[in-house]
């Protein structure tokens, strides 16, 4: 999935310099997005996931992209719920 990832990077910045249509420039987003998912082993680890949605979003308004998008925000948050369960964490929380 690393290498997936700086690929959709190089195909960004390849696409912006040759104003590529601005569906490709999302798909390689969408497609970076899911690897960062793929990855994404804590609640904060899905943040970088759902920026890059958001920002493939921004490029061209896609609903598999939504739809990746408000899947990556439901995960993050059972995520964050399952790790309140842990005593460390809801030591930590209750002591803010």
């Amino acid at each position: 999935y690393e290498d997936c990832i700086k690929d959709c990077d190089k195909a960004v910045e390849r696409g912006r310099e040759l104003h590529s249509d601005f569906k490709m420039i999302s798909r390689a987003l969408t497609r970076k997005g899911s690897a960062l998912v793929k990855l994404a082993k804590c609640s904060k680890d899905y943040e970088p996931a759902i920026e890059t949605f958001q920002k493939a979003l921004t490029e061209y308004r896609n609903p598999d992209t939504l739809k990746k998008l408000n899947d990556a925000e439901k995960a993050k948050k059972d995520l964050e719920q399952q790790e309140y369960f842990d005593p460390k964490l809801a030591d930590e929380e209750r002591e803010k």
